[in-house]
């Protein structure tokens, strides 16, 4: 058991949030040491007690900060188990950070959509030389639902979201695939903000369909060059989104300045 209080002349006893966040790394090492893997159930709760020499209440509040950060899963009724989807919070988190960013400049907003340009438009001339006939298949069954979609006046999410999905899927990195589609859905939830302001719909809405249908033909004639350019056209579109918000909101607040 590792020691709480620190021994010798002069020693300062830790605080409660000290205490809480070594027995939450105490709970960590003890995954560890037992290798545990994704799935596995953790220890019974009286048996982290002993082991660890903390209370109940003690042991309950460090699963659940474990949980929070997705290091754990609770299944209430079934027990504790070690988490297979760390990224999930950072969704959150990040979601959280972007739409309130919004209301001061949208800095972290724009820096969501400059890290995701950085990553898509970094990788995308490996896809062009490694995706498959089949692989390319499934980037063109999205390409055409975005398109029947926005024709019809329908939400695009769902097909973008696939689209994005399966032009990186033959990397055949299973991480990175989930930090993409993490700034994805943190993009897509923030656009929910942006659609007061800066709404993509009729004309907007048809010429996304396109740039994502020109994407997939550049992917397919093999063409880096043209897939880079496209893709960072089209981040140069969700970029405007949030500087349109952050103008209007500006001009906004300018207005109300005067009136008082």
């Amino acid at each position: 058991m590792i020691a709480l209080v620190a021994k010798g002349t002069g020693a300062t006893k830790p605080t409660a949030r000290e205490r809480q966040k070594l027995l939450q790394q105490q709970i960590v090492d003890a995954i560890l040491q037992r290798k545990l893997t994704a799935g596995s159930p953790l220890p019974p709760e009286h048996e982290l007690m002993e082991e660890l020499g903390a209370g109940r209440n003690s042991i309950r509040e460090a699963i659940k900060a474990l949980d929070a950060v997705g290091i754990v899963e609770v299944q209430h009724g079934f027990g504790t188990f070690v988490s297979n989807d760390a990224l999930t919070p950072m969704v959150r988190a990040l979601t959280f950070r972007g739409r309130l960013s919004l209301f001061d400049n949208g800095r972290e907003a724009l820096e969501l959509v400059d890290v995701r340009q950085a990553l898509e438009t970094g990788l995308i001339p490996f896809v062009v030389a490694t995706i498959s006939d089949d692989e390319l298949e499934l980037v063109r069954v999205a390409a055409e639902g975005i398109e029947a979609a926005s024709r019809g006046g329908s939400s695009i999410a769902v097909w973008d979201q696939q689209f994005h999905a399966a032009l990186f899927a033959p990397l055949g990195n299973e991480l990175l695939s989930g930090l993409l589609d993490v700034f994805w859905q943190v993009y897509n939830n923030i656009s929910v903000s942006l659609d007061g302001v800066a709404p993509v719909a009729g004309k907007d809405l048809c010429e996304l369909a396109d740039a994502h249908t020109a994407l997939f033909e550049a992917v397919k004639c093999r063409d880096a060059v043209a897939a880079v350019n496209l893709m960072t056209a089209h981040f140069d579109g969700i970029r405007g989104r949030v500087e349109k918000w952050a103008r209007q909101l500006e001009s906004q607040a300018a207005v109300e300045s005067q009136a008082h």
